[in-house]
């Protein structure tokens, strides 16, 4: 059963005696204590895990990172992975698995098994899928405008344009930017607002006053352009929340945690008004990050082989469509996946559909190679939100354990 918790007192502090709170939770130096703890200084509702979890598989002999090497992005010289990870990707921990089974777990930076970690943007994909679920159920229509779903923004006329699907596929034509590097960048009010940073004088308060505020106006027609926007996710978590006549936390434990075998209990961040904060504020261990993210390799399934969400709405990611991959192309991040599009809040790596990835900042991923049956998760401190190292290094990661199982 969901619980709703505050941030104890108003000072919402991390850790007292290493300085760490709301404030200055990001800095780099303190990545590694903050991501583990954002029931500290957000309202938090607890996912309940099921008295029974689901066991996960392992394989007889574990891989060994520090007998894979690759090529270190940017030089010549060769690096195991275990230094990849250590000192490039500031890596917390790993679960690879190949085939059903695990082949590889591990923990660094401090970070224990037992710990939850904040997903970040991976957030996205796995809270996403309740949308699966109400397409499947006749709840919603992805050709619908969202307004229809969306009461709170149903007099803005922009808002009113977007379908559902276009929402689910960050393709609405609104204008907003998300560039991290830039302090001016509209994305760093939205921030404050939800509740990542302690609000100045002149935030607007929660989500809805935010978007009416700041998110109201359009630079270009719904579906021509892929334009990566964070504020999105949170409205369709309130699609699912409003047709369904449930709590965003309760529709996931109800319809997804529980059926996962989860072994322990999931944290989702509330912004100061209520609403999941589904684009980014989901925290789970390791294990539970992989048993979530196994539902997208396994054409919706769970690991003990029951369907949890709809196969149509998995199978719908991964199908080439030119008109996404047009709308990828002219957005921002086509260097990133030169072959890719982005389909249900998910990244699709290439043309032919066989990689997906969830991608959140400082290093949050997963993988999934779906012709290789293989898949990893991953938590990360890197110190900055995104750079070309990280990018370029993760995908060095990702190729090379991709050759190693196919060998």
């Amino acid at each position: 059963m969901v619980k709703l918790v505050q941030p104890p007192g108003d000072e919402r502090v991390i850790n007292k005696a290493l300085g760490i709170g709301w404030a200055n939770w990001d800095f780099p130096a303190h990545l590694a204590y903050s991501q583990r703890a954002m029931k500290a200084f957000w309202p938090t509702a607890i996912i309940a895990a099921p008295t029974e979890p689901q066991p996960l598989c392992y394989a007889p002999a574990e891989l060994d990172l520090s007998q894979l090497t690759l090529s270190e992005p940017g030089s010549d010289r060769s690096l195991t992975a275990q230094q990849i990870l250590d000192r490039r990707l500031y890596n917390d921990a790993l679960l690879v698995m190949h085939r059903g089974k695990v082949i590889h777990e591990s923990y660094r930076n401090g970070m224990m098994a037992t710990d939850r970690h904040v997903n970040h943007s991976t957030t996205k994909s796995l809270t996403t899928l309740l949308l699966g679920l109400a397409i499947s159920e006749g709840l919603v229509d992805p050709a619908a405008p969202i307004t229809e779903y969306l009461r709170p923004l149903a007099d803005l006329p922009n808002w009113a344009k977007i379908s559902v699907q276009q929402a689910l596929d960050m393709r609405t034509g609104l204008n907003y930017e998300e560039h991290y590097e830039d302090p001016d960048c509209v994305c760093w009010s939205y921030f404050r607002a939800t509740g990542y940073y302690p609000p100045l004088p002149e935030t607007s308060p929660g989500y809805i006053a935010w978007v009416r505020k700041n998110m109201r106006e359009a630079t270009g027609k719904p579906g021509e352009r892929f334009a990566y926007a964070s504020p999105i996710t949170n409205a369709l978590g309130m699609v699912a929340a409003a047709v369904f006549g449930k709590s965003v936390p309760e529709l996931l434990e109800e319809k997804i945690y529980r059926h996962i075998g989860a072994e322990r209990d999931a944290w989702l961040n509330l912004d100061p008004s209520g609403v999941a904060v589904t684009e980014g504020q989901l925290s789970l261990c390791l294990r539970d990050f992989a048993r979530w993210a196994a539902l997208f390799m396994n054409d919706g399934r769970n690991l003990a082989g029951e369907q949890v969400v709809p196969s149509a709405f998995i199978r719908d990611i991964v199908t080439p469509r030119e008109e996404l991959r047009s709308a990828w192309q002219r957005g921002d991040y086509a260097d990133l996946f030169p072959a890719g599009q982005y389909r249900n809040q998910t990244y699709v790596i290439d043309a032919e559909c066989s990689q997906i990835a969830m991608l959140g900042i400082h290093g949050q991923f997963c993988f999934i190679d779906l012709n290789r049956e293989l898949m990893m998760v991953g938590y990360g401190s890197y110190p900055t939100q995104v750079d070309a190292i990280l990018a370029t290094t993760m995908q060095a990661l990702w190729n090379e354990l991709r050759r190693y199982v196919g060998l």
